[in-house]
């Protein structure tokens, strides 16, 4: 049986070999470890994030992170996604696919006993040899049989077994498996949902901009029929009605796709309804950094612990291919009743008993078994290296969004004071245009310059949403492996 192990109190290059170190397993611990690569170390990206007020020293997310946001709608929306998604579900019918597989494999470690019975009729040849050597044999004849059957091979070389703890690798790996899709359909719906929310915002900032644009052209167009304007500027001001009218069509077809992916993301037709328009999910004031990242991410990550279960059981795979070059010795018996007619079927003369013992020893095979060995050996290999490519991107995917956090969370802070003061200067201007300083045209456009800077913030806005769910979503959304202990 492969080990279970704690994967948060194991260094990860311990953790590795205690999942692949079994006394089943026929493959060196040379050949299980020369080509894992050492973890790399997100200490100085950790260390930058957390200089910074965008980042605090925090736990990993929690299991239902999604409940952080303090959103009702979406968490309603992922709890019936996760019961309701046609992908997660399909998904979950590999673990019992997975399951049955390995009560299969099991079952080889067991005799198989069966129970046969059978009543043939035959018509002899009166001429033929058997009724010449039996003369007093009548012609029409029954053969009836009823038998126990017992077939065992001994798995003295581990062969079976070695496929037995294969399978419950393919089993834990299709578990871990499951889990990466409900984290990657919950962090899915919760981008859409995020999406859909700053773009109601948007639209509200369109509007105005379409409705600023409007006046300030009409006021172009009553100075142009007073002869106070050319007719230049008028017609710019009406591209620019059309431009802020495109965007109320764009943002609109955005809001209904989004609610489109929203709903079939929860397993609902498109066309359900939702809340629409609602106060905004609150949004993390600074994003949680974990201790010890990089030697804890294994435990914490689906798709890295799925690899992991696959590696070990192509580890097991290859003990199994080896064990094809030794003898397989296995035993059939036979117990039961034979007899000509059913009235003397059942006494002690018609009982039969027989035990056949077998010993099968490949002595040529033109290179089939050890061909074999090298598959299993390059599958084998073929995953640890798939397992060095995803620790490193999984890593990757850390550091880059510490990098972009504290971009995006900066950005937003000075954007933020950007508003403020766009915002000031258009209080300032329409006092001035209340003393008579200051046309409404000047008035117009600094209520247009204030606008577009709000569009900004809500576009960083919602780009601080990505990185907070994407950020999760690369700390494993609150997954933790088997046999791990939650201390986060």
């Amino acid at each position: 049986m492969p080990l279970l192990f704690t994967c948060r109190l194991l260094p990860l290059p311990l953790a590795i070999l205690c999942l692949l170190s079994s006394c089943c397993i026929s493959i060196s611990k040379k050949e299980r470890t020369k080509n894992f690569r050492p973890t790399p170390s997100l200490q100085e990206s950790r260390e930058k994030a957390l200089q910074t007020t965008s980042f605090k020293e925090g736990l990993w997310p929690a299991k239902n992170w999604w409940k952080e946001y303090d959103s009702k709608e979406l968490t309603c929306l992922i709890e019936m996604a996760l019961k309701n998604n046609p992908s997660i579900l399909a998904v979950r019918e590999r673990i019992n696919f997975a399951k049955n597989e390995s009560i299969i494999a099991r079952s080889a470690l067991f005799p198989f006993i069966y129970f046969d019975a059978g009543d043939q009729w035959q018509y002899l040849s009166q001429s033929g040899l058997f009724r010449h050597l039996n003369p007093n044999i009548p012609l029409n004849n029954n053969q009836i049989d009823f038998s126990l059957s017992f077939t065992y091979e001994f798995d003295f070389w581990y062969k079976y077994r070695n496929l037995y703890n294969a399978a419950l690798g393919r089993q834990r790996a299709s578990i871990a498996e499951s889990a990466q899709v409900d984290l990657i359909t919950s962090v899915a719906l919760a981008q859409s949902y995020f999406a859909l929310q700053t773009n109601f915002l948007r639209r509200r900032l369109y509007q105005e901009l379409y409705d600023v644009r409007l006046k300030y052209f009409n006021l172009q167009t009553r100075l142009l029929k007073n002869a106070l304007y050319s007719k230049l500027t008028p017609l710019l001001s009406e591209e620019a009605v059309f431009q802020a009218q495109q965007w109320l069509y764009d943002i609109n077809q955005e809001i209904a796709v989004d609610k489109h992916i929203i709903n079939i993301l929860a397993g609902r037709g498109p066309d359900a309804p939702l809340c629409g328009e609602g106060p905004l999910p609150v949004l993390p004031i600074q994003l949680s950094l974990p201790k010890n990242i990089s030697s804890d991410l294994l435990a914490r990550r689906p798709d890295l612990m799925a690899q992991i279960w696959r590696v070990d059981a192509l580890a097991y795979d290859v003990g199994a291919a080896k064990a094809d070059f030794w003898p397989d010795i296995n035993i059939t018996a036979l117990i039961g009743f034979q007899a000509g007619s059913w009235n003397n079927l059942f006494e002690w003369i018609s009982k039969t008993v027989g035990a056949i013992p077998g010993l099968s020893l490949p002595l040529y095979t033109a290179g089939m078994i050890g061909a074999n060995v090298d598959a299993k050996q390059a599958l084998y290999n073929e995953a640890v290296f798939q397992y060095n490519d995803l620790i490193l991107k999984s890593l990757q995917q850390v550091a880059d969004l510490l990098a972009i956090g504290r971009a995006v969370y900066g950005e937003k802070e000075k954007q933020s004071q950007i508003v403020a003061n766009s915002s000031y200067r258009y209080e300032l201007t329409l006092l001035r245009q209340k003393k008579g300083l200051d046309s409404a045209l000047i008035a117009y456009q600094f209520q247009e310059e204030l606008i577009q800077k709000q569009l900004e913030d809500v576009k960083l806005l919602y780009q601080q949403y990505m990185v907070s769910v994407s950020l999760i979503k690369a700390l494993g959304g609150g997954y933790l492996c088997a046999g791990g202990s939650l201390n986060g």
